[in-house]
């Protein structure tokens, strides 16, 4: 794999600024990062098709027949469960001249195909193809549809492109057992809301982001104020691919200022969260639950190119139709919160295309506060060895 040149990618303005392994001594990820469309290609075939990535939810393989489709970039997936109960995932194409296979979601014991009715099962294997018996040598067997790496995962269906792949509970089992043991209920929550969010920046930005040096500049109702419901804190316990953020609620402000408070908080009894937490999973989840009635929200991103992304988030509450409380905080959550996130990030990408900058100095002390950069180091390290290898 070639490498970018180190003297190209890793001296900062000054002369001094490096990227290092060191997060106390790190720059930033360098500025052409985001805007490189040769590093973006890249991106996607080492990262995006080399990793564990989401493609839909358990429930809709919850029953022998049941399937789904999804994208994955310009790659389209089929994920079905067979009579065996076994979960599998395909290229969604027909091995004869390369149609789409499948749309949609649903149930089928065969799938044949629009264009010349070639015919599969559950498990990939072509049962039927018309005039087969008359084309010589022809061979059913040889055109089973080309199987991909697929694991459940916390209520999700993930698949990997890599046929060399690790398991992803391999690497990120303990994420899995946090939502269990974190989240009151958590396998009773319902999906009752989507929102999808184009963003006009690099996808990086949004994974940036994990860091709460920003949060009482761009965030001020959240910390920093006397009236804030959160105390200045987040702690981050990072693992291999994945990191948990733990942000301790103001509880005195909580039970002072209910009136200032921007969604309306369970505070009390059972299925109730006293404190948020944000879940990354590398490259491309987050994960929040935010204080009171037990709530969780995936947020997946994908680049649509060099300089956007879109982000989609799924909420999961309790109640179908959501209550009024948990309207507020998906109010809160899109029209404030990420707003205020969006806002910034599409900003420092049009920053990062000056010819003065290039490369800026992440903000790491020894205590690892809840003002510290370690976090970004941690996602920018993946993303710079990807890239470049042990060459720092």
């Amino acid at each position: 794999m070639a490498t970018i040149s180190k003297a190209k990618a890793n001296v900062g303005q000054s002369g001094r600024i490096r990227f290092d392994p060191d997060p106390e001594k790190s720059g930033t990820l360098p500025g052409h990062y985001f805007i490189d469309p040769a590093i973006y290609q890249r991106e996607i075939e080492e990262i995006f098709f080399k990793t564990w990535q989401f493609v839909g939810w358990s429930h809709d393989v919850k029953e022998p027949g049941s399937y789904f489709t999804a994208d994955l970039l310009d790659q389209k997936i089929l994920v079905t469960r067979g009579k065996d109960n076994k979960l599998r995932a395909f290229y969604n194409v027909c091995m004869h001249r390369g149609h789409i296979l499948a749309e949609g979601k649903g149930s089928k014991a065969v799938f044949t195909c629009p264009f010349h009715a070639w015919s599969y099962d559950a498990t990939g294997a072509l049962k039927a193809a018309g005039n087969a018996e008359n084309v010589e040598g022809f061979r059913l067997e040889d055109f089973s549809l080309a199987e991909i790496q697929v694991e459940e995962f916390g209520r999700m269906v993930f698949v990997n492109l890599d046929p060399k792949a690790r398991s992803l509970h391999d690497q990120a089992g303990g994420l899995e057992k946090e939502f269990q043991t974190i989240i009151p209920r958590f396998n009773d929550l319902k999906l009752v809301h989507v929102d999808v969010m184009p963003i006009k920046c690099n996808w990086k930005f949004v994974f940036d982001q994990m860091e709460c040096y920003h949060c009482p500049i761009i965030h001020p109702q959240i910390m920093g104020k006397d009236d804030s419901y959160l105390e200045f804190s987040f702690d981050i316990t990072a693992h291999e691919i994945w990191s948990q953020h733990f942000v301790a609620g103001n509880k005195d402000n909580i039970e002072k200022h209910k009136d200032k408070l921007p969604y309306e908080f369970k505070v009390k009894g059972e299925d109730v969260l006293a404190d948020a937490y944000i879940w990354w999973l590398w490259p491309n989840l987050l994960w929040v639950a935010h204080h009171g009635k037990t709530n969780w929200k995936l947020m997946h991103v994908l680049p649509t190119g060099p300089e956007t992304c879109v982000q989609t988030v799924y909420y999961f509450f309790m109640t179908d139709p959501p209550e009024k409380g948990e309207r507020e905080l998906m109010d809160y959550f899109t029209n404030v919160l990420q707003r205020q996130d969006i806002t910034t990030m599409e900003k420092q990408q049009i920053g990062v295309h000056a010819r003065g900058y290039r490369m800026g100095r992440l903000m790491v002390d020894k205590e690892r506060s809840w003002r510290s950069e370690h976090g970004t180091h941690h996602f920018d390290k993946l993303i710079w060895e990807v890239l470049n290898g042990p060459n720092y």
